[in-house]
């Protein structure tokens, strides 16, 4: 098969690998999961420990993307999230299994993110089909979304019956994942790209990017991102006990709930990808992902004030940053970084985000009472939107 064969064949396989990688069966049941085994606050601790581990490895994982290979790096990830369903699943109530297998939950995040999209860009631009980018990676987002929706839906429905059935089918898409990185290859390397060796040119070189304002107003919306869009969704099922009237220890319809509502997430999402590209064109890159962010923030501030069905409505929108700030960030992003840098600037952008969220989940796993945790997420959302328009004023990012 010709080298133009293959990178054909890429596009193709890219699609169905987004899709496996979103097939994540346990969203709607995650806390619910860790909750039932241990307590809140130690669930919450779960969940910084996974983000902590991710910034560890965001940076040798952009590294290893750029540098080695991306198809390999795609593996890596693929691997470990097969290792992670398997602890978790034998875990029981082990805090140090269900703390390993969140570390390698982290490390199948930290090994796809960015690389997914770097790759994407790296085959059409080999193609010199580069200009394409945008429209292409809205719609395999909308795809993957759909996965997504599917995914909740069935996760929501087998957490009824067992909270450890919907990581149990994220094993097969785990494995399905990487039977799919199997049959991607790697795009050609630019002559002039620099030689593989872990210096601290490389980090240097992702850095001075922020001297272009633009990229350094990205990169705060990177950091704000994690921490709004984490917290969206690890409060919302301890939200919904209290919607439900149910506990941790009896969920009783509280999973079969958020699947629902994850699926309307997952749905939203797949509109908001797709319009994206049409959105960013008229209102511009800063004020899309401010508007973004803002959902968010909405989101945390009504978990915190209003215990009623009605929410459901805004929590809706969930996905909405999600979903289409990757594309606009990666559009962004991208004609404005050297190859060689591309994976390793996103790398750093999500490290920051990781770092952030983790540190939060810290603090609020202090806590044990809902009513305080989701007050104090609900504080954690309007610093991150008063930083992210606060930034913006004082880097006058264009678009």
């Amino acid at each position: 098969m010709s080298s133009t064969a293959l990178l054909e064949r890429n596009l193709v396989v890219y699609g169905r690998y987004r899709i496996a990688s979103h097939l994540l069966f346990w969203l709607p049941t995650s806390v619910l999961f860790l909750s039932a085994r241990t307590d809140l606050g130690t669930a919450l601790w779960l969940w910084a420990a996974y983000f902590l581990s991710v910034v560890a490895a965001e940076v040798p994982s952009g590294w290893f993307s750029d540098r080695v290979s991306r198809v390999a790096t795609l593996r890596l990830g693929a691997v470990a999230w097969i290792v992670a369903a398997c602890l978790l699943l034998a875990a029981g109530s082990s805090v140090p299994v269900l703390m390993a297998g969140q570390v390698f939950l982290a490390l199948g995040f930290a090994f796809r993110s960015g690389t997914d999209q770097a790759l994407h860009y790296d085959t059409l631009e080999a193609l010199d089909r580069a200009e394409e980018f945008e429209r292409r990676e809205a719609r395999a987002g909308r795809n993957a979304f759909v996965g997504t929706m599917a995914a909740a839906l069935a996760g929501g429905l087998l957490g009824v019956v067992d909270l450890r059935l919907p990581y149990l089918a994220w094993l097969a898409a785990a494995i399905a994942q990487l039977v799919a990185t199997r049959r991607l290859t790697e795009p050609p390397r630019h002559v002039d790209d620099p030689p593989i060796t872990l210096s601290s040119s490389q980090l240097r070189s992702a850095l001075g990017s922020l001297r272009d304002p633009t990229l350094a107003w990205i990169f705060v919306f990177m950091v704000v991102q994690q921490p709004l869009e984490g917290l969206a969704l690890d409060l919302m099922q301890p939200w919904l006990t209290l919607v439900t009237g149910t506990t941790f220890d009896e969920p009783g319809t509280a999973p079969l709930v958020s699947g629902g509502l994850m699926a309307v997430v997952s749905i939203v999402g797949a509109a908001a990808v797709a319009v994206s590209p049409r959105l960013r064109a008229a209102i511009g890159t800063r004020s899309t992902l401010v508007l973004l962010s803002a959902v968010e923030a909405a989101i945390l501030i009504g978990m915190a004030t209003v215990v009623s069905p009605w929410l459901l409505v805004l929590l809706a929108l969930r996905s909405t940053q999600t979903a289409a700030a990757p594309v606009v960030v990666a559009t962004a992003t991208a004609p404005r970084l050297a190859r060689s840098v591309r994976a390793t600037f996103l790398s750093l952008g999500s490290l920051g985000g990781r770092l952030a969220n983790g540190v939060t989940l810290v603090w609020l796993g202090r806590l044990d009472d809902i009513d305080d945790v989701l007050d104090a997420g609900a504080a954690i959302g309007v610093v991150c939107l008063v930083v992210l328009i606060a930034s913006g004023a004082l880097l006058r990012a264009t678009d």
